[in-house]
Parts: structure tokens; C-alpha cells; sequence
């Protein structure tokens, strides 16, 4: 058991890859947890696809950014109707600034 345990820890502290597949589900996962109701949540979901697509080889940066936004910005008191919404919400809170410059500079 105790060897089962370890190599579970060890999958899990590996950085996984992302790929664009995974962006997509990122954003639908994104849009509904930040999106209050369907209008904002397809907004959101739209929005980050486009943006998402852009990204190219930079999946893992964009992934980590989109993680961020999840845990730091959504179900809190802001409302989010866009997904441009996330970087300038992002912005004034001071939240998520790392990430936002890894996809910038991966560019």
C-alpha cells in the first residue's frame, strides 16, 4: 500500500502536459465555474476557445493560467460576463500575474 501511495505522489507532482484538446475542456470548466448564468457561461467558454486556439505551443503556460483564473477568480464575489473579463479581474486583485506573464513571454 505504502508503494502505491508514493508512486501516486510522484504522478502527481510531474507536470502534465496540455494539449489543445485539453483547453477546450479547460474553458468549458472555466466558463462554468466563473459564469453566473448560460449567457455569461457560453461568453466565457467562446472566448477563451478563440483565445486558447492562438496559443499554439504554449498549452501548458495558457493551462496553468486558466488554472489560476479557476481557483483565484471564479465563485468569488466579481462578477465575470466575458472571459476578458478574468485578465483585467486578475489585474486589480493582483492574482495570477505569473501566469499571465508565462504566456505572454512564450509567444
Amino acid at each position: 500500500m505504502f508503494v502505491l501511495a508514493v508512486a501516486l505522489a510522484a504522478c502527481k507532482s510531474k507536470p502534465r502536459a496540455t494539449s489543445s484538446t485539453d483547453l477546450g475542456a479547460m474553458c468549458d470548466q472555466l466558463a462554468k465555474g466563473c459564469g453566473d448564468n448560460e449567457k455569461h457561461v457560453t461568453a466565457i467558454a467562446d472566448g477563451c476557445k478563440q483565445a486558447a486556439t492562438k496559443q499554439g505551443a504554449c498549452a501548458a503556460q495558457v493551462g496553468a493560467l486558466y488554472d489560476c483564473y479557476q481557483t483565484q477568480l471564479c465563485g468569488k464575489s466579481d462578477r465575470v460576463w466575458a472571459y476578458e473579463d478574468l485578465a483585467v479581474l486578475a489585474q486589480r486583485k493582483s492574482v495570477c500575474a505569473a501566469e499571465q506573464k508565462a504566456v505572454t513571454e512564450c509567444k
